[in-house]
């Protein structure tokens, strides 16, 4: 064998051990690549049913509203109706 040919040889097998360390990382980069869609994935799963789980306490609360409303409503009436009560038995009467 010649010098250009040991050379040329020893260039080869610099060029195939690249080739193998650029496969590596390549897969490795292919690796991450799909563990991160997966965890991706994953927080957009637990937002989902985060956003659900607080659209059921929205409705909870707003059903707690309207009951609350009605009760203040009832509360209202009742205290206006006592009043009534009392003006027509005389109760505002002033002395003269």
């Amino acid at each position: 064998m010649t010098i250009e040919a040991a050379d040329l040889r020893s260039r080869v097998v610099s060029l195939e051990h690249k080739h193998a360390a650029t496969e590596q990382r390549l897969t490795n980069m292919e690796q991450r690549f799909v563990q991160a869609d997966i965890a991706d994935a994953r927080k957009e799963e637990q937002w989902k049913n985060l956003l659900e789980k607080f659209g059921g306490l929205d409705k909870k609360l707003d059903k707690i509203n309207g009951y609350l409303v009605t009760i203040v409503l009832a509360i209202v009436v009742g205290l206006l109706g006592a009043f009534m009560t009392f003006v027509t038995k005389g109760g505002l009467h002033i002395p003269s």
